[in-house]
């Protein structure tokens, strides 16, 4: 059975069938970005926090935008190609336009990866900390002395994981430990097993276990339940005895973010213990600069409502562990600034490699009361970065959707390029008709996220 208008245009529409069906999927599509975009300036103008502006790096959203107008230009030359039955050019341009895809996608992977990699450390007074954690971030817990392992009243022992999670996070050689009736065991599936059985023999919902020799964990946050000063709670229920050892982090620091500080004089930032008086120097002095240089250039603006203002005043977005290098330019003397010695705090350890980019950064150790909310660049930060990844992710989607679909057309229609280049042809436009949907949500989408 030959299904009808797919190479001829139907006597009620003037259009092929293929064509009515993708301008009716793309009003739907019209409908759901709409409805995004809309939510996007919702959030943003009812935020009640300082909105990230300026935050994402320009040049990769430029590129592909560039790289999404270069494809929709051959997408339409590959079309016409077909129709010009001019084959060879018809191949050339449909590769080019999935290359161009693949290099849209290869970007944003770099994007990703880097907001994956990088995080926003807040501090209890408000102040933004951003940077890198070379080393990650962990609880060091030592001298532990028992175990207390959680068993729920089920057929199996299903609540603790010693071996498999628990135990996974021990430095150096695990001892044995002895059961309740003084019997010494090593802790795995089988002796948990058992300990189970026995607990719920006696209607027990937890067994505690005593070290032969003292025990050290080192792991994350993300992969605890909590902790005291003398507990570590896993998430199976295990709690294990012992003493908080260090659980400070050590950032390698970025950005000083003051926006959302009452008084950004007295940020946590400047304490001795962090950066110190010589970088809250340069920062004011900083600070005063983006003032005046704004007052001459809008004399009758309120500086207050320029958000643009309030960021360039109060973030400083660090590239040297040097604080001196951060003075305007005419004011490298103003602030009498200079490399903190050890007496002014951790920042004096800053001259490591900064992450890959070529400059040092100063490193500061940040005590765990001073820390309310940390999180790397992903949806958890905040609105405008959950945000962001559900466009960006959602338009994402699309590329890679409509990049196979043109893929498609391009190694597997090689009978129908011989037999039927009409049809092929009109296959072809249906998919340039959403590849162009895709490049025009993006041109909404990169000023949207990375200029305004």
């Amino acid at each position: 059975m030959e299904i009808p208008y797919t190479v001829s245009a139907r006597p009620d529409t003037g259009l092929f069938n293929a064509k009515v069906g993708i301008w009716l999927f793309l009003a739907s599509e019209v409908m759901l970005f709409g409805g995004l975009f809309s939510s996007y300036i919702f959030l943003r103008v009812g935020a009640d926090y300082p909105w990230p502006i300026h935050e994402l790096e320009v040049w990769p959203g430029f590129v592909n935008t560039m790289v999404l107008i270069l494809s929709s230009l051959t997408v339409v030359m590959a079309w016409a190609s077909l129709k010009l039955r001019k084959f060879g050019a018809y191949k050339l341009y449909m590769t080019i336009t999935v290359l161009c895809a693949a290099t849209f996608m290869g970007l944003k992977a770099y994007e990703y990866n880097k907001k994956f990699h990088h995080y926003s450390v807040k501090l209890t007074d408000g102040t933004i900390l951003t940077g890198h954690l070379d080393k990650g971030y962990y609880i060091e817990f030592g001298e532990v002395t028992s175990l207390s392992l959680a068993f729920p009243k089920e057929k199996s022992p299903i609540g603790a994981d010693v071996e498999n999670y628990v135990l996974n996070f021990a430095e150096g050689t695990v001892p044995k430990f002895k059961t309740p009736g003084g019997q010494e065991i090593e802790l795995n599936q089988q002796t948990v097993s058992e300990l189970w059985h026995e607990a719920n023999a006696k209607d027990q919902f937890s067994v505690e276990l005593t070290a032969v020799a003292p025990l050290k964990f080192k792991v994350a946050p993300g992969d605890i339940f909590g902790y005291t000063t003398n507990t570590l709670s896993f998430r199976d229920g295990t709690v294990a005895k012992g003493k908080l050892l260090d659980d400070r982090m050590t950032l390698t620091v970025d950005g000083i973010d003051t926006r959302a500080v009452a008084d950004e004089e007295k940020s946590l930032a400047w304490n001795k213990e962090y950066f110190g008086e010589n970088w809250k120097k340069v920062f004011l002095a900083r600070r005063d600069h983006a003032q005046e240089e704004f007052n001459k250039k809008y004399p009758k603006r309120n500086p207050e409502k320029s958000a643009t203002l309030q960021k360039h005043r109060e973030f400083w977005h660090i590239e040297s562990a040097d604080p001196q290098a951060g003075l305007p330019e005419g004011k490298e003397h103003a602030a009498e600034a200079k490399v903190p010695g050890a007496e002014e705090g951790h920042a004096a350890a800053g001259h490591e490699a900064g992450h890959g980019e070529g400059h040092d950064h100063p490193v500061v150790v940040l005590n765990k009361k001073d820390i309310k909310f940390f999180s790397n660049f992903t949806p958890k930060l905040n609105t405008f970065y959950a945000i962001y990844f559900t466009l960006t992710g959602l338009h994402g989607l699309h590329v890679i959707a409509g990049a196979l679909v043109l893929l498609y057309f391009l190694l597997f229609n090689g009978k129908m390029l011989k037999t039927n280049p009409e049809h092929l042809a009109n296959r072809v436009e249906v998919g340039g008709l959403f590849w162009h949907f895709v490049d025009l949500v993006w041109i909404f989408l990169f000023p949207l996220l990375y200029l305004l």
